[in-house]
């Protein structure tokens, strides 16, 4: 099968150390690994593009605020369009793979151009998302044109049940499916040791290390964390991302007294994680309590495949993914009480701790992969009308 995956989000670049700029990375990567033919066309980042993808990378357009950022984004979608769409015609692709972004309306018009099948990605309903958490001035045209993109699409794949129903309010009647976030197998099918691992991040060999990795962002419930760590008083927390918040967590760590115990550690390279997470005792995922959560943390199942013990807030598809408790410690969210109750039992009892978290880690390599979200994807495609000989 020849897959077009296509991506207008200036916000994901292509190398970008985001997670959707992973999860973009490692999907077409997948495809690319289970036997199909793969052009990737999103933003370039900084670096080298991903070595063996082919790529067609059109350079960000500069930085802006308020409405001028909102129209920039408009302005992009429509050259991207013009830009690529002899590249990808000539590529003839079976199937149009593209990320839903802002405003972004580019693969659905190339999947017309070319005769293909269009499926959309779904990791959030983004004009929602930004008028709640940014502000959006041209909020009624973002959300015409995400309806109209997932109207149209042969199949929306979303990354969560929550955001199903979601698409399903905005979106009735098309066919919507769940494909979770994964991790890179062969990135974590080695384990590295933890002295070393720990001594590398400068951190100490003989205190308990709590670890969280992600974005600074206010629904990441960092300050969760940072608020649970003064009731763990013999752990250090290692912070793992950087983001517009940092200074306020930062302050907040002061305030309440273990500024000394927070290492930042600001962004470490995707290729560093699993020595970071072995230096770790426990991973944190403490999500507060958000309404309406439909995330699929990347993080999530990087801690599994890491084979670290894992407490998390019980919230959305964190409790699937930890089997109701069966593979990480599930805690009440945005409780800085019970996260420090989920971290001390994992403290006190070691050795169950890391026995669960070495069988996690088997069962996350074996069916959380970037390959298996592929493989399933393509099963997927199958249904929608996608001749068999050319899904695989």
């Amino acid at each position: 099968m020849k897959i077009a995956v296509v991506c207008s989000d200036l916000g994901v670049r292509v190398p970008g150390a985001k997670g959707s700029s992973l999860h973009l990375e490692a999907i077409s990567r997948a495809f690319q690994d289970v036997g199909h033919e793969v052009l990737l066309v999103g933003v370039r980042g900084h670096g080298e593009p991903p070595a063996g993808i082919r790529t067609l990378l059109l350079a960000h357009p500069g930085r802006s605020t308020g409405l001028w950022r909102e129209l920039r984004k408009i302005r992009f979608t429509a050259g991207l369009l013009r830009q690529v769409a002899p590249t990808v015609a000539d590529f003839a692709p079976d199937v149009v793979y593209e990320r839903l972004a802002l405003f972004g309306v580019a693969g659905r018009r190339l999947a017309r151009i070319c005769g293909s099948r269009h499926v959309i990605e779904v990791n959030a309903l983004l004009a929602e998302e930004e008028a709640q958490w940014r502000g959006l001035r041209l909020a009624g045209l973002a959300r015409r044109r995400e309806r109209a993109v997932l109207d149209d699409a042969d199949l929306r794949l979303a990354v969560s049940a929550e955001v199903v129903a979601q698409i399903e309010q905005v979106s009735p009647g098309g066919r919507s499916e769940v494909v979770a976030n994964g991790l890179d197998e062969d990135l974590f099918r080695v384990r590295p040791a933890r002295g070393p691992a720990r001594m590398s991040f400068g951190l100490p060999e003989d205190a308990p290390v709590l670890t969280f990795v992600g974005t600074l962002r206010p629904w990441h419930g960092l300050d969760v964390a940072i608020r649970a760590l003064a009731l763990v008083p013999s752990a250090v927390l290692c912070v793992a991302g950087d983001g517009p918040i940092r200074a306020g967590l930062a302050q907040l760590a002061a305030d309440i007294g273990v500024a000394d115990r927070v290492h930042w550690l600001g962004q470490v390279p995707h290729r560093q994680m699993p020595r970071l997470l072995a230096a770790a005792d426990v991973a944190l995922a403490p999500y507060p309590a958000l309404p309406a959560f439909g995330f699929s943390p990347l993080k999530l199942y990087e801690y599994l495949g890491a084979g670290i013990p894992v407490v998390a807030s019980d919230i959305g598809q964190i409790r699937s993914v930890l089997d109701s408790g069966r593979w990480g410690t599930l805690v009440a969210p945005g409780d800085p009480d019970a996260l420090a109750t989920g971290i001390r039992g994992v403290l006190a009892d070691p050795a169950t701790a890391w026995q669960r978290a070495r069988a996690a880690r088997a069962m996350a390599l074996e069916e959380h992969s970037w390959r298996a979200r592929a493989t399933q994807i393509t099963d997927l495609l199958v249904g929608q009308g996608v001749p068999r000989a050319l899904a695989g």
